[in-house]
């Protein structure tokens, strides 16, 4: 699609505004408190760096700057970024990250610039020099703090090594799914007594397929297991429709797959709310939008007039990742999914209030501590566009987070933040359109990703490793039913209770009921951990970089046999506890 000239405006700015924050966030986290940050923490844990850490930290923090642009920041965009920074005492510093072509020219220059320096004494450079005093020559330093700056193993994979090499993790998951472990597994869970009676559930989710063209950074998921997809899903319709009466259909981008959603909405008289997460690539126009939204409401109107009354939410991720803007292989900035798609889905909802409920799914970002949440970002991208379009966004309510959080770029006191947001068009005030935020966790390509970009949950599961419980939170083990039979857990794909069509929705049923893992789990049972240590010595470093208590249970659980361990040891326990 082609955008306005000033729409690309808008997207040209998004990519600077976005990259100088991203640029200035590393460089606080790495020399905050007067270079006493995260550069500081990290060359005293290092045997090279460690007797001269102070002196080191500052130089280290821009050489990890250098770094950082070759990996994240395109050649053709690095001037108009660093330009913002070029004012003042570090404008030299900019200069030399501008014109090194790698790491050893950069520290060459560094070093250079302070030899000759003629102006007011300057720390950086008393610093610089006590380290050329200590190793007698610049080319020693050089090769010292080369030699620091290698031990410290930062950026040594790419990007696209990286994403590589969890995919393969993630495909030998899906390939161990119901695998000898799993059978095992469930066989020693069929094998319990039946002690609570089946119930209807709260929701199931349907899993129709489960690729996706984008390659968002935060996604979960990597490599996208080929499901063999049972053109006509009656049968499994027909097991839902009486099991529940709300229904999320997700995966991955389900626009091929609509007219199972139609038929779902259409054909299932018990369920009343029908939700469908999608990524907004659907609305390349507003006739397009116009037309897929209509049938939607269609297949509302299809439904006999004697059923229960149904209505669709409609989720579209909207966010600074899916609107992210990127540099293409041309070399031309382009959106993942463009705000104008999101702004054609927003301008026709009002035409289906009855019928479809707009909820703009959003992740939790430093702009969620203050009303800049609607100023800035994506959000004030699409309000531009809107208004390009005659149409003013309103806010008409905010609600908080259950819990404190830390804001990623001042961390050190947890806030209130915005999780939650009613808004109108102002020429249609009947409709109310949704905005809810969750965090981040580092699975799929998020794992990729560092701690302090997005907000994440760590002080939750500190609290929950503490000792003090989650605060109601739970791991959700309701099903996920996908097209090829699979039945998983919400929070957690790789937990597979088995195949709706061989082993029959019952027999699924009890095993989601009694299965000791699938509870622990749930009620986050810290048990886990001491079994995972049983067969492991990585423990440790996984809490390290989890970032919820969701996160933490969801890693330790990916091996099949690790789950099988897991399982028997809590069968044991509790037959020793009733003998």
């Amino acid at each position: 699609m082609t955008l306005s000239p000033e729409a690309s405006e808008d997207v040209r700015q998004a990519y600077l505004v976005a990259m100088r924050q991203r640029f200035k966030s590393e460089i606080n986290r790495l020399s905050r408190n007067n270079n006493r940050g995260d550069m500081l923490d990290m060359l005293k844990k290092q045997h090279t760096g460690r007797d001269n850490a102070e002196n080191l930290s500052f130089l280290m923090t821009y050489v990890y700057a250098f770094n950082w642009l070759e990996q994240n920041l395109h050649t053709d965009f690095r001037e108009a970024v660093l330009s913002a920074f070029s004012r003042g005492p570090q404008a030299f510093l900019m200069q030399l990250l501008l014109n090194s072509r790698n790491t050893t020219e950069f520290i060459q220059a560094y070093i250079h610039h302070w030899q000759h320096y003629q102006g007011e004494a300057q720390l950086q450079q008393h610093q610089l020099l006590q380290l050329l005093q200590l190793k007698g020559s610049s080319e020693a330093l050089t090769h010292y703090i080369e030699t620091c700056w290698h031990n410290l193993q930062l950026f040594d994979r790419s990007f696209a090594l990286g994403y590589k090499d969890l995919a393969k993790q993630e495909k030998k998951r899906y390939n161990d799914m119901l695998g000898e472990e799993d059978r095992q597994r469930l066989a020693l869970v069929d094998r319990l007594p039946d002690t609570v009676a089946l119930s209807r559930f709260a929701k199931l989710g349907i899993i129709p397929a489960m690729g996706c063209p984008q390659t968002c950074r935060h996604c979960m998921f990597i490599f996208r297991p080929l499901m063999h997809n049972t053109e006509d899903p009656s049968q499994l319709y027909e097991i839902i429709n009486k099991l529940t009466t709300s229904v999320l259909f997700t995966g991955g981008d389900l626009t091929r797959h609509l007219t199972h959603f139609y038929s779902a909405v259409s054909t299932l008289r018990n369920v009343t709310t029908f939700a469908i997460l999608l990524n907004g690539d659907f609305a390349d126009s507003p006739e397009i939008s116009r037309d897929i939204m209509g049938k939607m409401a269609h297949a509302i109107h299809q439904r006999p007039s004697g059923w229960p009354k149904a209505k669709i939410i409609l989720q579209i991720s909207f966010d600074e990742f899916h609107q992210e803007v990127v540099v293409d292989r041309k070399g031309q900035l382009k959106e993942r999914i463009p705000v104008t798609k999101i702004a054609n889905i927003v301008e026709t909802a009002p035409l289906f209030t009855n019928e479809i409920q707009l909820c703009l799914l959003h992740k939790q970002v430093h702009l969620n501590f203050s009303m800049e949440l609607f100023q800035k970002g994506v959000f004030a991208r699409l309000a531009r566009e809107l208004s390009r379009r005659g149409h003013r966004i309103e806010v008409i309510s905010t609600a908080p987070s259950a819990r404190l959080k830390r804001n990623p770029l001042n961390p050190e006191q947890p806030a209130q933040l915005i999780k939650d947001a009613t808004f109108i068009l102002d020429k249609h005030p009947e409709t109310h359109l949704l905005l809810t935020s969750t965090t981040i966790d580092a699975y799929g390509r998020a794992n990729m990703m560092e701690l302090h970009e997005t907000v994440n949950e760590r002080d939750l599961l500190k609290q929950l490793l503490d000792g003090k419980g989650c605060g109601g939170e739970t791991f959700d083990k309701d099903l996920m039913l996908w097209f090829n039979g699979w039945a998983t857990l919400f929070s957690a794909v790789h937990m597979c209770l088995g195949n709706v069509f061989e082993d029959g929705i019952e027999t699924i049923r009890k095993r989601q009921i009694k299965d000791p893992l699938s509870n622990a789990m749930n009620r986050f049972d810290l048990r886990l951990l001491d079994y995972y240590r049983e067969k492991h010595n990585d423990l440790d470093s996984i809490i390290e970089t989890s970032t919820s208590p969701h996160h933490l249970f969801h890693t330790i659980t990916e091996d099949s046999t690790m789950r099988l361990h897991m399982t028997r040891q809590l069968i044991s326990e509790a037959e020793s506890a009733q003998s």
